[in-house]
């Protein structure tokens, strides 16, 4: 009988133990299984399971959550040049950087687009020149020699 009750503070001890550890990591604690817990039941025992069962769950969603989070400002970290002036960021800095990043590169795709429209712009001169020269080619043709100065010809000539 003495044996009984020693092995059950002893399970009793480890539980107490091993719950204020977790408690330190925010890990919810599960009661040690023991037959001669289950033979003793109250009436609040359920409640309570079902108490911690809702804080364990919680805590677990929380943890993945927290996890998934750290992923994210990692990968982020990757993406977003940090600068070589520290090698630690707080959350809010690396927020910061990234919409700073985000802002510049902004303005690259508009000033790239401006020029694109201008490039646009020019080509469809430059086609428009060409089919005028063409045209015009047809009385007469206009030869560049190797100089650079323009010789005309009649088409006759050519």
């Amino acid at each position: 009988m003495e044996l009984n009750s020693l092995l059950i503070l002893l399970e009793a001890a480890e539980y107490l133990e091993r719950r204020d550890r977790e408690a330190e990591h925010g890990y919810a604690s599960v009661l040690p299984y023991s037959s001669d817990f289950s033979r003793k039941k109250t009436k609040a025992s359920p409640i309570s399971r079902k108490t911690q069962n809702n804080r364990s769950s919680h805590n677990e969603l929380e943890k993945h959550r927290r996890a998934k989070l750290r992923l994210y400002l990692e990968q982020l970290k990757k993406l977003v040049p940090l600068g070589p002036d520290s090698t630690r960021h707080t959350t809010l800095s690396l927020l910061k950087r990234a919409k700073m990043h985000i802002k510049k590169l902004e303005e690259q795709d508009k000033k790239a687009l401006n020029v694109k429209e201008q490039l646009q712009r020019e080509h469809r001169y430059l086609k428009r020149r060409l089919e005028q020269l063409s045209v015009s080619g047809s009385v007469e043709r206009i030869r560049t020699d190797s100089m650079g100065s323009t010789i005309s010809t009649d088409s006759e000539q050519g």
